[in-house]
């Protein structure tokens, strides 16, 4: 999967909180984000929506972030069910340290073929 069929999968299935996102899914999408963040900051300064001195976030960026949030917790749930763990543990970034575990649990390849969610995507 590329970086533009993986950003595709996860805005078309920004529903499904069920089932299995593999790593290139996932890591793809972030990557893909990180992108075109960057690009709509760099508008937003090359326009002069937002003055660089004293920064604050620009229109575009805030409907950007508005825009990507459910898929982003759709596929970083997928992506924590394909480790075998349940999307809900994404409420523990409420704790600093919760931040970091699921971060490598997203880094980590999937358990086993098939668990719980279903087959693993790669198969």
């Amino acid at each position: 999967m590329n970086m533009k069929e993986a950003f595709i999968s996860v805005l078309t299935n920004w529903k499904n909180f069920h089932g299995r996102a593999s790593r290139s899914e996932f890591w793809y999408f972030v990557l893909a984000s990180f992108l075109l963040g960057g690009i709509v900051v760099l508008f937003e300064i090359a326009t002069g929506i937002v003055d660089i001195e004293n920064y604050n976030r620009g229109v575009l960026s805030i409907i950007l972030e508005i825009v990507l949030a459910v898929p982003s917790i759709s596929v970083t749930s997928r992506r924590m069910q394909d480790r075998g763990y349940s999307g809900w543990w994404q409420l523990s970034y409420l704790t600093i340290v919760g931040i970091f575990v699921v971060l490598v649990w997203c880094m980590l390849p999937a358990k086993e073929d098939e668990n719980k969610w279903g087959r693993n995507p790669l198969f």
